[in-house]
């Protein structure tokens, strides 16, 4: 009976520690420097599950994503382990949807994912990219190449890997680029329309905030192993109780 105890009593632990080990540490970049003045937005990386990332971009006012082709691309990273990513949810813009002309016809843009990756020079080659391409009602060749195409708004979307994706497999992309140590993320950007400058920006530094998240609720299949375990405990207490006279 003993055996039985320890052995039930060890497998609700591991189960408990299980379940509430899934918030992971959100990381923070908020140093950047590039063509525009350093410093122009912030990336928040929040662990959503054991599958999913949240990534958030918010850039100052008057600041935008373009794409003017060449060695530079949107908004790029890196990403450690192995299986390709996939963008669950797009959240801002919605759908990963803008209108490049809202002022005339509507031309509507696509952000997507490209798991082949992209540069900004000279912050080197990133493994994984979002591109602007043209969506419905957009015959543009080069959606979002100029100032006046930019989207000028924040990113925040949910990134997905199955078998696994913590905010920590967001990596440098190496320790050759003019950064020190390499970057995180780089992105070409304007400082507004219609004929703002343009250029590349990366991020290199990020700081770590612990998650503890919401409070911890055992799932059932803890709750049944933790109530044998209590259980057996009690029928141990029982058998070593004395016989009453």
């Amino acid at each position: 009976m003993k055996k039985i105890l320890k052995q039930t009593l060890f497998a609700a632990s591991i189960a408990l520690s299980s379940a509430s080990a899934m918030a992971g540490p959100i990381y923070t970049f908020d140093v950047s420097e590039g063509t525009q003045p350093s410093n122009v937005g912030i990336i928040t990386l929040t662990q959503k599950d054991a599958n999913s990332v949240i990534v958030s971009v918010d850039l100052l006012p008057g600041y935008g994503f373009l794409n003017t082709g060449g060695p530079h691309t949107p908004f790029a990273f890196n990403l450690s382990g192995s299986g390709t990513p996939s963008i669950a949810s797009w959240t801002t813009p919605a759908g990963g949807t803008y209108d490049q002309n809202p002022n005339a016809a509507t031309e509507l843009v696509l952000f997507q994912l490209n798991t082949g990756g992209g540069d900004n020079t000279p912050y080197g080659t990133f493994g994984i990219a979002l591109d602007l391409n043209a969506g419905p009602g957009n015959t543009d060749n080069n959606p979002g190449q100029g100032s006046g195409e930019a989207y000028y708004g924040d990113l925040l979307f949910t990134l997905t890997r199955t078998g696994g994706l913590d905010t920590a497999d967001f990596v440098r992309n190496s320790d050759t680029d003019p950064i020190a140590g390499g970057s995180y993320f780089s992105a070409d950007l304007t400082n507004g329309p219609p004929t703002g400058t343009t250029g590349a920006q990366a991020w290199a530094e990020r700081e770590e905030t612990p998650d503890e998240g919401p409070p911890q609720i055992p799932e059932p299949a803890s709750l049944v192993l933790l109530g044998g375990g209590l259980l057996a405990l009690r029928l141990v207490r029982r058998r070593r109780r004395p016989n009453a006279v």
